[in-house]
């Protein structure tokens, strides 16, 4: 997992640069060298992040239903907390994506999972709607930090050949903690009824995230990269083009990297768009729709989480391949294929689902479908690789966290009215992969670089 960089022709002009880019210690004495422990470390805490990142979104979804009756809301009520929250994480990503790159990634990362383990504590223990919605504000915010800060972290330490492949993975445990959380929940309803269970649940996810955040700050390495950045700022040997603004947010939008901040944001919305089309409608229609039992329903949403995990990882293997942009077209295509022949069966009569559901046409759609979201598999690292390490976390975390505001917060609101019918507002999910194919073809792609701390 060792990697000794290799300077890059465009450094040559710096010395500073060159030293440092070589993993030696630039004019400070700031090494950009990792261990294979640091490795280990950052790896594993990359892959918590993100796990945390899918286990949050589900935390209103899967048990929206018992949280309403014991608010005494409606669950349209909870809904829009679903919506708060989405926008909430786009205040995070841009608050906490601009601290991962002025007060490092770390301690960054730490303060999100604690700000998240707080809040879903504390929503556990919510006495009312008010103070639920509260606690779901301060969750949102607190998570918007972490996509950008864990690819920002894993992008800076891992060899380059594979890291489209191991970025696949890290994306893919997204979904383990969507399964994570519905099945910790579900133990929880079964066991302690339905007002304790889901309160419980929140308890427990929280709990567990305190955990994980005060053990970043002891156990998770300080970006090499970063680290030593920050000694060329205090040393004065920073050429003039790389300073970074106070405020970093001011840089993604300058004119050297308006152009991707603004695609990679479009590219984002489009993912989100796709997979909550799957993930908003899917139970419904196959419940309401299609008249299923629970157990099939739930059996054929958990194939689709498969289903998006398998090419979440297999879109990243080919981004080192074929470039990211290239993957990532691919996984839209496949995406758009499978929206239009479930579409055709809508619009024919023929989305017909059975318990056998492995014989019905209709199924395989719905798993491209959920498929179609591969993309998210090589997006993290195509961001991190575009963004230079002094606006790299910041670049990432409001890229990623609008597209989910956009994709995941405003798009659900409007599905189902624009659409007419649940079938179809899962249909119109299609939009998500069609937008990646146009617009992922314009965006810059620097893949496999080497990342450097002045770049």
């Amino acid at each position: 997992m060792r990697e000794l960089n290799k300077t890059a022709p465009a450094l040559k002009d710096h010395p500073a640069q060159a030293a440092s880019a070589a993993g030696a210690a630039p004019s400070g004495g700031t090494s950009t060298f990792y261990t294979r422990r640091e490795i280990r470390f950052i790896l594993a805490f990359a892959l918590l992040g993100t796990l945390f990142d899918g286990a949050e979104l589900n935390l209103i979804g899967f048990p929206l239903a018992y949280i309403s009756d014991s608010l005494h809301v409606s669950t349209i009520a909870l809904i829009t907390v679903a919506t708060v929250q989405g926008f909430a994480s786009i205040l995070g990503g841009f608050v906490f994506g601009t601290l991962g790159d002025t007060l490092g990634r770390r301690r960054t990362f730490a303060i999100s999972v604690l700000a998240f383990g707080v809040a879903a504590t504390l929503g556990g223990l919510a006495t009312n709607y008010e103070i639920f919605l509260l606690t779901r504000v301060l969750a949102g915010i607190g998570m918007g930090g972490l996509f950008g800060l864990s690819f920002s972290m894993f992008t800076e330490c891992w060899q380059t050949k594979k890291r489209g492949t191991m970025g696949g993975i890290i994306q893919s445990m997204y979904f383990v903690g969507e399964i994570l959380t519905a099945g910790l929940i579900y133990l929880f309803l079964s066991t302690l009824g339905h007002d304790l269970g889901w309160r419980a649940g929140y308890i427990a996810i929280g709990l567990i995230s305190l955990v994980i955040g005060a053990a970043s700050l002891k156990l998770l390495p300080e970006s090499k990269q970063w680290l030593a950045y920050q000694e060329h700022r205090r040393n004065g040997t920073l050429p003039p083009e790389l300073h970074r603004s106070k405020v970093p947010v001011i840089d993604i939008f300058r004119p050297r990297f308006a152009y991707g901040t603004v695609l990679f944001m479009i590219l984002s919305t489009a993912m989100f768009l796709t997979t909550n089309s799957v993930g908003a409608y899917l139970s419904t229609y196959l419940l309401k729709t299609q008249q299923l039992p629970l157990d099939t329903a739930s059996l054929i949403v958990l194939l689709g989480y498969v289903s998006t995990i398998i090419t979440y990882s297999t879109t990243g293997f080919i981004s080192d391949r074929i470039r990211r942009k290239y993957a990532f077209t691919a996984a839209c295509v496949f995406g758009t294929v499978g929206f239009v022949w479930f579409l055709s069966l809508l619009t024919s009569g023929h989305a017909h689902i059975t318990g056998a559901f492995w014989t019905a046409p209709a199924f395989w759609a719905l798993m491209m479908c959920a498929g179609g979201a591969g993309g998210f598999g090589v997006l993290g690292v195509w961001m991190s690789e575009f963004f230079p390490t002094r606006i790299r976390s910041t670049g990432s975390s409001a890229s990623y966290y609008v597209g989910r505001g956009l994709g995941a917060g405003v798009f659900p609101l409007f599905a189902l009215t624009l659409a007419g019918t649940v079938p179809f507002a899962l249909a119109l999910g299609i939009i998500g992969p069609v937008a990646g194919v146009l617009f992922s073809v314009l965006t810059p792609d620097r893949t496999g670089r080497t990342i450097a701390d002045l770049e």
